[in-house]
């Protein structure tokens, strides 16, 4: 059986992190970044504002996220001395996300990104502790640590008044 552009094959990994799977926005944006760091940065990470100029693995939950590592040429990470191709992505389309190992996602699932330690700049389910960009799981990868998310509107459910 042949594979279609449109096939991601989720279940049986082959969605990478870093990938984009769907971005046909004029407002969706890639582009090269300087990693202003000694430090190697996954695909598939989000990565914030580097005040000193480029950008820098994400350290705390104030850290003002610049956007999602995209997949080059490098392997499963981008060099610190290259580089960083860093995406921009709005409502409707999609990137695979890199996961904390110990999280097992469901389509739907919403994902925070961890803001400290070996993890951050990974996607999670847990909110504390971690920011909230609005992101949601479209599809998981299985065996390779990965989900494609996308942008999601920001919900609120509004008290019921008492009768």
């Amino acid at each position: 059986m042949a594979f279609g552009f449109t096939d991601w094959d989720a279940a049986s990994g082959t969605i990478k992190p870093g990938s984009i799977k769907r971005a046909s926005s004029s407002n969706d944006k890639v582009w090269g970044e300087e990693n202003r760091t000694e430090v190697d940065l996954p695909y598939g990470t989000f990565v914030a504002v580097n005040p000193e100029g480029g950008i820098k693995k994400i350290a705390a939950a104030t850290d003002l996220v610049h956007g999602i590592v995209v997949r080059d040429i490098y392997g499963d990470k981008a060099p610190h001395n290259k580089q960083v191709n860093v995406g921009h992505f709005s409502h409707g389309d999609c990137v695979g996300a890199l996961t904390v190992d110990s999280d097992e996602f469901v389509r739907g699932d919403r994902v925070f990104v961890v803001a400290t330690g070996d993890d951050a700049g990974k996607v999670t389910k847990k909110a504390a502790g971690a920011i909230d960009l609005g992101y949601w799981v479209e599809e998981v990868s299985a065996g390779n640590h990965c989900v494609a998310i996308t942008l999601g509107y920001q919900q609120t459910s509004q008290k019921q008044e008492a009768k």
